[in-house]
């Protein structure tokens, strides 16, 4: 097949689903408030928009489509949040993708949580692998393992199955996520303070790097005089000294552009604000809205009807995802099976006789590069070795 049947014309995403997005900010900044009211404004069925609750941050807000997943476990029992996710979740929503999804939009709350949970299963499922009573940290799987597993590599490839399994199956995620300050230091000894995401390097590949759209809720100060009137320079004491106002206002507001300060912030599109935009629902979107008309320069087509037929594909291409992963999953249960009725077989067989399945068995599973069929997943040769052990007698005088 040529590299040219590949080629292909790309169009911008028009649909917030159709994007992995991002929104950070400090504690209690507005990060689940703002997914409320710009997925309330955005959908018209609030099925459409699902929240998957990491933390239990939701709890003030009315909210109708939300699988509180935190309540699985805590503390010791944290690995079973993960299992519940990837296991239940994940293979539910992609199975509905198959049958015709409702849920459009997948939310995040919080993504640090996720990171917690995931990482959690990750030292468990490592313990039982290595034989240990307990791992720690995500560096101590590395001595645990005789180097063998990088903990941060593990968990990276853990969380990444499933994320790719909810964007394959054509779902929007919208992660929500904590800042904190951080000092960094240049190669010139210069230092500066920025705002960053709290979760570690590996994490934020899982985030960070594949969010098109990065969305900070930042807290700005308005420093004022006893009248109400914004200062632009620090008032004086009657010596002449700087000293701070006792008047100031809060607002939150949305960055879009990496400032001096803020550096998560951004994403793929050209016409995003320069400047903080003030903090709703409708300004997000209309923000998002303005992003992507900025990027279609040569379509003829309209935003409504790009949104229909990018709906379709995305549909289509959902289904025969969800449909592989399924043959899949049915591929593997038959190999178990198949692999059960072997080692039935075998046990009818003493050592001589064993001696001859050996060889027959490095034949069949010559792809797999083993003799050991417990280790092969191959239907096909695992049939065949399934009838070649039916045809042998297990007495050998015979």
């Amino acid at each position: 097949m040529s590299f040219r049947n590949k080629v292909r014309t790309n169009t911008p995403k028009v649909e917030l689903h159709s994007i992995m997005s991002l929104i950070v900010g400090g504690y209690k900044t507005g990060k689940t408030r703002l997914w409320k009211e710009a997925t309330e404004l955005h959908y018209t069925d609030p099925e459409e928009a699902m929240l998957i609750a990491f933390e239990s941050g939701y709890e003030t807000w009315e909210l109708e489509n939300i699988i509180p997943v935190h309540e699985e476990g805590s503390d010791e029992d944290l690995w079973k949040v993960w299992e519940f996710f990837k296991k239940d979740i994940v293979s539910g929503l992609v199975q509905e993708a198959k049958t015709g999804r409702k849920v459009k939009l997948i939310g995040v709350d919080t993504a640090d949580r996720c990171v917690d949970a995931a990482t959690a299963w990750l030292l468990r499922d490592r313990a039982k692998k290595y034989g240990v009573l307990k791992i720690v940290s995500l560096q101590e799987l590395g001595d645990v393992s005789n180097n063998k597993e990088n903990g941060y590599s593990a968990l990276y490839e853990e969380m990444k199955k499933p994320f790719d399994a909810l964007r394959n199956a054509g779902y929007g995620i919208c992660s929500l996520a904590w800042t904190k300050e951080k000092e960094t230091t240049l190669y010139n000894g210069m230092k500066y303070n920025s705002v960053e995401l709290m979760m570690h390097a590996t994490a934020k590949k899982i985030f960070e790097s594949q969010a098109s759209l990065i969305c900070c809720l930042f807290n700005e100060v308005v420093v004022m005089d006893k009248s109400g009137n914004e200062l632009t320079d620090n008032i004086k004491d009657k010596k002449n000294k700087e000293k701070g106002s006792n008047f100031h206002e809060t607002r939150t507001v949305m960055v879009f552009r990496p400032t001096e300060y803020i550096s998560i912030a951004g994403g793929r599109y050209t016409d995003l604000p320069t400047e903080p935009v003030e903090y709703s629902a409708e300004n997000f979107l209309k923000v998002f809205e303005d992003a992507v008309k900025g990027q279609l320069k040569k379509t003829t087509k309209s935003v409504q009807e790009l949104k229909i037929v990018q709906q379709e594909e995305s549909d289509e291409k959902a289904k025969g995802f969800a449909e592989g992963v399924e043959e899949t999953e049915n591929a593997e249960l038959l190999a178990v099976q198949l692999i059960e009725s072997i080692t039935e077989e075998t046990n009818r067989f003493n050592v001589s006789i064993k001696k001859v399945i050996i060889p027959e068995f490095t034949k069949i599973f010559k792809e797999s590069g083993t003799h050991d069929y417990r280790k092969v997943l191959d239907v096909k040769a695992l049939n065949d070795a399934l009838e070649f052990i039916k045809k042998l007698e297990s007495d050998p005088a015979k």
